[in-house]
């Protein structure tokens, strides 16, 4: 079997890793990596590769499902700090504006 096939699955578990450690930003590089391994092989995987797609496959989906957690837990603390802040604002004094021209003209 090409070692492509492996190595799919060795980067399919160190995205998973990167993703649970925070390190998105180190995403990028994998994924150019990725897919120049996969450019590498063959348009048909052989049979023997199915082991390891189906492990690619199976980690890509851990690594999905913990994305969307992030992303949701996310966009729930930017909403909860949208309705913080306008709260915050409901105490704030009222503002007053400097005229930028007198009442001369």
């Amino acid at each position: 079997m090409q070692p492509g096939y492996r190595r799919l699955v060795e980067l399919a578990e160190r995205e998973l890793e990167l993703v649970r450690a925070g390190s998105l930003d180190e995403l990028p590089a994998l994924w150019k990596e990725r897919r120049e391994v996969v450019r590498d092989l063959p348009y048909v995987p052989p049979l023997e590769a199915r082991d390891c797609l189906a492990r690619a496959a199976e980690l890509q989906g851990r690594t999905t499902a913990l994305l969307e957690e992030r992303v949701a837990a996310t966009g729930a603390e930017m909403r909860r700090l949208v309705v913080g802040r306008a709260a915050i604002q409901g105490y704030a004094p009222p503002l007053q504006r400097t005229p930028l021209v007198d009442r001369a003209g």
